[in-house]
């Protein structure tokens, strides 16, 4: 007994062991075909999933067989494949192959008279039709892939399958039969918006000719004009407008559908928030002006009021001093809410934006002391805001030149903020802060790691101070001139520019032809930059560039230099050429996908020669974002 009890161990032992062997060697086939699929080589493929089908007749192998057969031309071979296989079990999507091949093959009229069979014998099973149109449509066959849809709708009643005929004309470029498919969808089921609005978004990207964004603006206008009551094509419409950049417009529709339902006052905040990101100020305060006397009273009213003077605050801080409002004005402003709203947990953003004006702009330093330091002990304060109002002190100490008291409250907000962004922050300045002290080794260590951080501007600023460190060190080995250099920075950060000048200009006076020359030149442009003297920035970058067109800082500068033109000199043709110039120069700076666009936007209506892989990117981005369904 004891005998037999052991035989029957090893026998299943060795059952399980071939079970296991005959797996891997079936998944080692799987991978290994696949990968000549990938790369189009059907001759090697071919056998593979034959041998995969005939071991586990899954029509999945069948099918990348027959695709083999095609890839390789050999038609015969794939339609006595597929003639067999249809003989044991009829599929609708074997048929379709061997119409395809017929259409291949040149017999047009044998291919459409194979199509025809299929969208015939169709049944009225939804899972069905999506697949039979999907097999369609996967052989670019859109026609019939659209024939298919048609056809479902007469078989399965209540089912329109809009949007994937919508994405079925967005292949085929019909954009105005695509827009009525999804005008229909947003009518029938409202939450779908969100989803149309991601799939036209995806498609506008890549509009150069502008022939998409004339039909949908066309579509959705004749709709509203046809269904004047109808609420979601007007928020279609809205969302256009903001696609387009037309922000004014966006905010004209939009004040004008609250007046008539008064339900947008979220809405409105919402771009008035996004206007403000991007800079907008005068029209994110003409809707929050809005909003504020708007009647009835927005439920919202006292974070309309706090972000009326936060954005009042941000046109101030990007203006020169000639073109700003009175700063007693502005304070007074700030003074009035805080009194009206009290000291609050729920005011700290706000006060935050306060103390940093009172400290960066308007001097008053024991001021803003007073008030960061009362904030910091506002009970019911959450982590994140007591770490911001923290951030904030501990800067504030480095511009009155606190530097111990900065760095042990940088040490506090990373010590409490281990995972999240704002710990990377203070990881980030108090790294920089040693860089100002001059312990130069230990402040690249601290750069080093932060180059991994999840946020990409915390990144980038700690990899262009790692790279400069880095540098320097290849080709100098002496201290003094790059600690010169960091006390710069300590200067210009205190705003204290002109000292900061003078300290950069020191290093060439003591060591001519230094090789941080060209960072010299970086520092004095962005000083020029923050003080809104674009042009004196220009030409420090083009000396950078005509001296220095190989140093880690040229892409920086020729970005700098090019969005200077665009947004603050209004030199578009020139703006565009350096854009163009930062893909070709540099194509691998960090600075080059918002080049791109950048270029693209100008020069959208150029040929396809001019605007890099415009068709290929079209076809990737038409795979990435409509999936059939």
């Amino acid at each position: 007994m004891r005998k037999i009890r052991i035989l029957l161990i090893i026998l299943i032992a060795s059952i399980s062991l071939l079970q296991a062997q005959t797996t891997d060697q079936t998944q080692s086939k799987v991978l290994l075909a696949s990968s000549f699929y990938r790369n189009n080589d059907f001759a090697k493929a071919a056998p593979l999933y034959l041998e995969l089908f005939e071991s586990s007749n899954s029509s999945y192998y069948f099918e990348n067989y027959i695709n083999c057969l095609i890839g390789m031309k050999d038609f015969e071979e794939a339609e006595k494949a597929l003639k067999k296989q249809n003989k044991k079990r009829k599929e609708a999507n074997y048929s379709i192959m061997l119409g395809y091949i017929a259409k291949e093959k040149g017999d047009v009229e044998k291919a459409k008279s194979i199509y025809d069979e299929v969208l015939k014998d169709m049944p009225n099973n939804i899972g069905l039709v999506v697949s039979i149109a999907n097999n369609f449509f996967n052989r670019r066959e859109y026609e019939y892939a659209e024939k298919a849809y048609m056809r479902g709708r007469e078989l399965v009643p209540g089912e329109m399958f809009r949007s994937n005929l919508a994405t079925i004309y967005a292949y085929s470029r019909n954009y105005s039969r695509m827009m009525e498919e999804y005008l229909w969808l947003i009518k029938e089921d409202e939450k779908q918006l969100q989803s149309v609005q991601g799939r036209l978004n995806s498609l506008i990207r890549y509009d150069f000719d502008k022939t998409l964004s004339t039909t949908v603006k066309k579509e959705v206008l004749r709709k509203i004009n046809e269904e004047p009551n109808s609420l979601i094509y007007n928020r279609l419409l809205i969302w256009f407008f903001i696609q387009e950049e037309n922000y004014d417009l966006a905010l004209s529709h939009s004040i004008s559908l609250d007046k008539r339902t008064r339900s947008e006052e979220g809405a409105i905040l919402d771009f008035s928030f996004a206007a403000t990101q991007n800079e907008l100020y005068d029209i994110a305060l003409r809707g929050l002006n809005y909003l504020e006397s708007r009647t009835p009273v927005v439920k919202n009213l006292p974070e309309v009021k706090r972000q009326i003077v936060s954005v009042e605050y941000r046109k101030f801080i990007s203006l020169p001093a000639d073109q700003r409002v009175s700063a007693e004005k502005l304070m007074s402003k700030f003074d009035q809410l805080l009194a009206e709203q009290g000291f609050t947990a729920q005011n700290s953003a706000f006060i935050l934006d306060y103390a940093h004006f009172l400290a960066f702009y308007l001097n008053q330093i024991p001021k803003a002391f007073e008030m960061l330091e009362r904030a910091v002990d506002l009970p019911d304060l959450g982590n994140l805001q007591r770490s911001a109002l923290k951030l904030e002190l501990a800067d504030l100490n480095v511009y009155d030149n606190n530097l111990w008291a900065a760095t042990l409250l940088y040490a506090q907000i990373i010590d409490s903020n281990k995972d999240n962004p704002i710990g990377d922050e203070a990881k980030l300045k108090k790294a920089k802060l040693g860089f100002y002290l001059g312990d130069i080794t230990w402040a690249k260590a601290q750069l080093d790691v932060l180059k991994a951080s999840t946020s990409k501007l915390i990144a980038n600023d700690a990899m262009e101070l790692s790279l400069l460190i880095a540098s320097y060190y290849e080709l100098d080995t002496v201290d003094l001139p790059i600690q010169i250099f960091a006390r710069g920075d300590l200067l210009t950060f205190r705003n204290k520019d002109n000292e900061a000048i003078e300290t950069y200009d020191s290093i060439i006076a003591l060591f001519p032809g230094h090789s941080l020359q060209d960072k010299i030149l970086m520092r004095k442009a962005q000083i020029s930059q923050k003080n809104f003297r674009f042009e004196e920035a220009v030409g420090f970058y083009k000396q950078l560039l005509a001296d220095f067109a190989s140093s880690t800082s040229a892409d920086d500068a020729l970005y700098n230099m090019a969005v200077i033109m665009e947004e603050k000199l209004g030199q578009k043709e020139q703006a565009s050429e350096l854009f163009k110039q930062m893909l070709t120069t540099y194509p691998s700076s960090i600075f080059t996908a918002d080049s791109r666009q950048r270029y693209r936007k100008f020069r959208g209506d150029l040929p396809e020669d001019e605007v890099p892989a415009t068709e290929a990117e079209k076809e990737r981005m038409l795979n990435e974002t409509f999936r059939p369904e």
